[in-house]
């Protein structure tokens, strides 16, 4: 999990480092650290030997604190090259992009970009004006038409009827070709606690949201044409995640 968002991010705050005490990650590396060998060595280990360990199957290369610290990175170009050469499988959660957001290089060069959102008619709306204005700018930068998974995060009991309202809306979008599928993840703050601590092992494992988020796992992988990681581990497909809207 990389968190390269210009205006600053927040994993290092909000999860704990193994050990059970609550601490944070140490302040380096970050995705800064990152960024910044990225300009001059690009290779398949370089990523992971950035992050720090969360669980024993995710590392995190967290943020910077504040948009002031990202002032140095002009180009973010290397770090996306850097992110698509991993040998690992990469999420990126890059805030809330935009057709103008410096960070847009990494976007291109996504496998498949998940724009997460609410369910409330403006969010959607919103969700909508920027799928029309990002998409054609990533199609011109990686000279191939994206593929956008739009996420509604919402009650499980309420997952379908929303799916198909959403669906439902996007559909007069000019940017509608891009999108591959709308999916879901449970809006489950217990589960959301127990993530950040860590502990999706056993019962957590079974929490609304990381079921949810097991299925849209697949569906991102099926948007990318790759089978599941654990079927395909030597050629994973990197994916990002992009927030917008209101999520």
């Amino acid at each position: 999990m990389v968190e390269p968002d210009p205006y600053g991010g927040d994993l290092a705050l909000r999860c704990a480092a193994p050990g059970g005490h609550g601490e944070a990650f140490p302040p380096t590396p970050t995705v800064l650290t990152l960024a910044t060998e990225a300009r001059t060595s690009v290779s398949p280990g370089l990523v992971a030997s950035k992050a720090h360990e969360f669980t024993g199957s995710t590392r995190i290369v967290p943020g910077h604190f504040s948009a002031e610290q990202a002032a140095g990175v002009k180009n973010w170009t290397p770090l996306a090259e850097a992110l698509r050469a991993s040998s690992s499988r990469v999420v990126a959660d890059l805030g809330r992009i935009h057709s103008s957001s410096p960070t847009i290089p990494i976007a291109a060069a996504a496998d498949v970009v998940v724009m997460v959102t609410r369910p409330e008619v403006g969010a959607v709306l919103h969700l909508k004006d920027r799928l029309e204005r990002l998409a054609p700018v990533l199609a011109s930068i990686r000279n191939a038409p994206p593929i956008i998974v739009p996420v509604v995060v919402t009650p499980k009991r309420q997952a379908n009827a929303v799916v198909s309202e959403v669906g439902r809306m996007l559909a007069p979008s000019n940017a509608a070709r891009a999108v591959a599928g709308i999916g879901w993840l449970a809006l489950d703050p217990s589960g959301v606690e127990a993530m950040y601590a860590g502990q999706v092992g056993g019962k957590n494992a079974r929490t609304p949201l990381l079921k949810s988020a097991g299925v849209l796992n697949d569906q991102i992988n099926q948007a990318a044409g790759v089978a599941p990681y654990a079927a395909a581990p030597a050629a994973p497909a990197n994916t990002y995640a992009v927030q917008t809207g209101e999520a």
